[in-house]
């Protein structure tokens, strides 16, 4: 049976109470925890998996990797001692969550300022890992690539100045194209999905956790443009983090 995601309905959600409906020894010596339902974020959309504890009593399992798979049954990969139909307590590192939410929500800064200064673009993948951010788009530079660098520097400090209080909200993927610029063409259309407002007309289609304020961000620097073979590459740092 699927997991519960708790994070798709809340951004903070940091601890919650479970049941363990699974527990497997994997072969490399760590256990495999299944649950009914989490609010540990497993890697996915170029966002890091959460860390953290889950604890049954006196008995305590450190989860190291987060994983979902084909079923959408999150795997909580770690090390310690816990029985199927144990009642538990799970525990998210804030401080871990922090470093993802604000690297995973400084991408989609980047897209909101694309979008503002008009540069022709379609969003594809991205990465937002301390030691690699950047979001990619298919097209070309329509310019000079350091001129380009500095006017979206200029744009995404821009925005984290104004400031946003983002929103979830689920709906038909037939109306995501009033809020969102791209609507990629494999979202499941049988149930509602879930779009992140960063302002009242810009919407990302998108699973992942986020900042509820874009100024928690904080300085975000872009710190290379360069396009190869129909490629633009947007390279970025958040002071603090990488």
């Amino acid at each position: 049976m699927a997991t519960e995601l708790l994070y798709l309905d809340d951004f903070n959600v940091l601890t919650a109470s479970a049941t363990v409906t699974a527990v497997t020894a994997l072969d490399d010596g760590r256990t495999d925890i299944e649950l009914d339902r989490t609010c540990f974020y497993p890697r996915g959309g170029g966002q890091d998996w959460d860390t953290g504890t889950i604890r049954a009593g006196d008995d305590a399992f450190t989860v190291q990797e987060v994983r979902l798979d084909e079923h959408q049954v999150v795997h909580h990969l770690g090390e310690g001692n816990l029985s199927v139909g144990a009642a538990v307590v799970l525990e998210v590192d804030a401080e871990q969550r922090a470093v993802n939410t604000r690297l995973h929500s400084a991408g989609h800064i980047v897209d909101l300022a694309v979008e503002r200064l008009g540069l022709p673009w379609v969003p594809g993948k991205g990465a937002h890992y301390p030691h690699m951010s950047f979001v990619e788009y298919n097209g070309e530079l329509p310019g000079d690539a350091e001129e380009i660098r500095q006017r979206v520097e200029q744009e995404v400090t821009a925005v984290i100045a104004e400031g946003s209080r983002n929103e979830i909200r689920f709906m038909p993927v037939a109306e995501m194209g009033d809020y969102c610029r791209h609507v990629p063409d494999n979202i499941p259309t049988n149930k509602p999905a879930r779009i992140v407002l960063y302002n009242a007309d810009f919407g990302v289609p998108c699973g992942g956790t986020h900042v509820q304020d874009v100024a928690e961000v904080g300085k975000l620097n872009i710190t290379k443009v360069r396009s190869k073979k129909g490629i633009t590459k947007v390279s970025y740092a958040v002071d603090g983090i990488n």
